[in-house]
């Protein structure tokens, strides 16, 4: 039973990801958003009824452990880049001045990204114990 619930679980996934991504292209195309955030809604609430509809686990320690582990260093890797496109703008601003402005909300970016993971870092880190 378990085994039917993660199949048409993962299913339902593909259906809702390829049912967002066709509308927010539209809505693209169109230069409209409403379509696109009422797609990403319903597809969102659509998957969250269906996973909760069930006693089932659909997660276990395993699989959160590799998605803490992907999800860190993606926000390592993304934060680097952007502080590194960030400041190579920046430094280019003599010959390229239309991107330093750019340059500067990357590399601010950057430091945003990185406060507010220490933040929730030390939320958690307290509330679950070190």
């Amino acid at each position: 039973m378990k085994g039917d619930f993660m199949k048409n679980y993962k299913i339902l996934r593909i259906i809702v990801t390829i049912f967002v991504a066709i509308v927010v292209g539209l809505s693209v195309t169109f230069g409209t958003v409403l379509p696109a955030i009422l797609a990403i809604v319903i597809g969102a609430m659509v998957s969250y009824i269906y996973k909760k509809s069930t006693d089932e686990i659909l997660e276990d320690e395993r699989i959160a452990r590799v998605s803490e582990k992907a999800s860190r260093i993606a926000i390592v890797v993304f934060s680097i880049s952007i502080a590194l496109i960030g400041m190579f703008l920046i430094i280019l601003r003599s010959e390229y001045s239309d991107y330093t402005q750019a340059g500067f909300t990357l590399a601010y970016s950057s430091v945003v990204l990185l406060a507010l993971y220490y933040i929730f870092y030390g939320y958690y880190n307290k509330k679950y114990g070190s």
